[in-house]
């Protein structure tokens, strides 16, 4: 009885010892199975399955090429539009020239007084032209494109031009005058403009050291009012008959140049 006593304990804490190490192991298995969920949850790649992930920013746009010029370009298929800002009367006027083709992609113009023409007229009345100053048209190469017009320009002195294009002539007066250029063999184009008149200087008189006392100026009677107003009558007398007889001569100095209204 003794022995099978023993027999039973020992029987009996060998399986105690058994199964302590069997909870411990399933202790440890959960334990590593939270950490590992947990690192799961904590990683980057949880989050790759947002319903709302961050936009990423749009690409810089590339801008377009432009064609390169092949060649000269053909007259023919050139449109030049002059565009002139803001003219003043007694001033140097820019004119602007747009120039674009019309099949070609692109080709090479070389602008000169042989392969472009500009007048500027009033009503009737031809007021300048580049075939009296071919000085004007300055030489150069201009890259026309059909998407995107070159520039060239050309400088107008504000007067009248002459066959030896001279600055002896008139100067255009204020008023609407119409400006028409061409590459040679293509089909001219023009445009209004309207030369306005300068605008005075302010003078704005200074204090009077003195004061405000006035010197006295002569007395009427002594020769000199009757010295200025001959003066006066002489300048006037002369200028009038300047006029008429540019009128008479067929190259009007001081008329009719800007007195035509638009059209319409």
């Amino acid at each position: 009885m003794v022995v099978l006593g023993a027999a039973l304990v020992l029987v009996f804490g060998i399986a105690k010892v058994l199964g302590n190490g069997s909870d411990g192991a399933d202790d440890q298995a959960v334990d590593d199975a939270r950490a590992s969920q947990a690192a799961a949850d904590a990683s980057p790649e949880a989050d790759s399955g947002s319903d709302d992930p961050t936009p990423s920013a749009d690409p810089t746009p590339s801008q377009p090429t432009l064609p390169e010029p092949t060649g000269p370009c053909d007259a023919a298929d050139l449109t030049v539009t002059p565009v002139v800002k803001k003219p003043v009367a007694g001033r140097t006027v820019k004119i602007v020239l747009n120039v674009q083709s019309m099949e070609a992609e692109a080709c090479t113009w070389s602008v000169s007084s042989e392969t472009l023409t500009m007048k500027i007229t009033s009503g009737s009345d031809d007021i300048w032209s580049s075939q009296e100053c071919p000085a004007s048209i300055k030489p150069r190469e201009v890259v026309v494109r059909k998407v995107l017009p070159g520039k060239t320009k050309v400088w107008w002195n504000a007067r009248r031009s002459d066959e030896e294009c001279t600055n002896r002539t008139a100067w255009a007066l204020p008023g609407y005058y119409i400006v028409q250029a061409a590459a040679l063999g293509g089909e001219p184009l023009d445009t209004q403009f309207r030369l306005t008149a300068p605008v005075a200087d302010t003078v704005t008189q200074s204090p009077d050291p003195q004061g405000g006392k006035q010197t006295k100026g002569p007395r009427p009677g002594n020769g000199q009012a009757g010295d200025q107003t001959g003066n006066q009558a002489g300048q006037q007398g002369g200028n009038q008959g300047g006029n008429q007889g540019g009128q008479q001569g067929g190259r009007p100095s001081g008329s009719p140049s800007g007195a035509v209204e638009p059209n319409g």
